[in-house]
């Protein structure tokens, strides 16, 4: 069956260059990433920073003017179990990127781990929650070459259903869904972490999940809201200089 292709809508500033906006507009004390891979996001930080990836292959410099850089590879499901990240970063972190393993389940858990450790004015981004395509949303990234694709090699996964859960579950969030190319970026700020209703009703979310479907796929893109991240107002943001006063 012939793959959908929804790339027009998703053809605005490069996530990367996103968070570099992001970066320079809130200008964060504490940056936690999950999912590092070559270091392209983690070296736009400039202050002490987590990285957490079960295989690093940085090919640049990702030090830079950080005051300090510290990273574990290791699962980020084992990383919380071993680590405190306030501990180790001297505060709570003021901005987080997830884009680790592309299954819901885990994103859900990253999140789940990752705000326990932020304030309230801190922010949260996640990659490929706009994925163009089908077939890239499967669960097995040997279909990231299905020949049907519309993008051969690429795999998102099926993280995009964290958007819908958290609009359940949390609709207290400020969620803002950007049209950063190629796949998207999510924001999440009003972040709370006290609070347990994801964790709580973990178990519930996985039982009650199904693989995806090309019609539910379509109703997510019919459904959600898409802000141009060119026009992104950031400084509605700037969580950390509200922090200070």
């Amino acid at each position: 069956m012939q793959d959908v292709d929804f790339r027009e809508r998703v053809s605005g500033k490069s996530y990367v260059s996103l968070l570099e906006d992001i970066h320079r507009e809130t200008k964060p004390k504490s940056y936690f990433e999950i999912g590092v891979q070559f270091g392209d996001t983690i070296k736009l930080a400039e202050c002490a920073t987590i990285g957490v990836d079960p295989r690093f292959k940085c090919e640049t410099n990702i030090i830079g003017r950080k005051p300090s850089c510290q990273l574990f590879q290791q699962t980020s499901d084992a990383f919380f179990q071993e680590h405190n990240p306030s501990t180790i970063l001297g505060k709570h972190i003021d901005l987080a990127f997830l884009d680790g393993m592309h299954l819901f389940e885990f994103l859900l858990r990253d999140f789940i781990s990752t705000e326990k450790y932020c304030a309230p004015e801190s922010i949260i981004a996640l990659h490929d929650c706009l994925p163009p395509g089908f077939y890239m949303t499967s669960r097995d990234i040997a279909d990231a070459n299905h020949p049907h694709s519309a993008f051969p090699g690429w795999w998102a996964g099926d993280v995009w259903k964290i958007v819908p859960t958290l609009k359940q579950y949390r609709p207290e969030l400020s969620i803002t869904i950007t049209d950063s190319a190629p796949t998207g970026l999510v924001v999440i700020t009003r972040l709370d972490p006290a609070n347990e209703t994801l964790s709580v009703n973990y178990e519930k979310i996985i039982a009650a999940f199904e693989p995806i479907d090309r019609n539910e796929f379509t109703r997510y893109w019919a459904s959600v809201p898409i802000v141009s991240a060119g026009s992104l107002d950031l400084q509605a943001f700037q969580p950390f200089q509200r922090e200070k006063q």
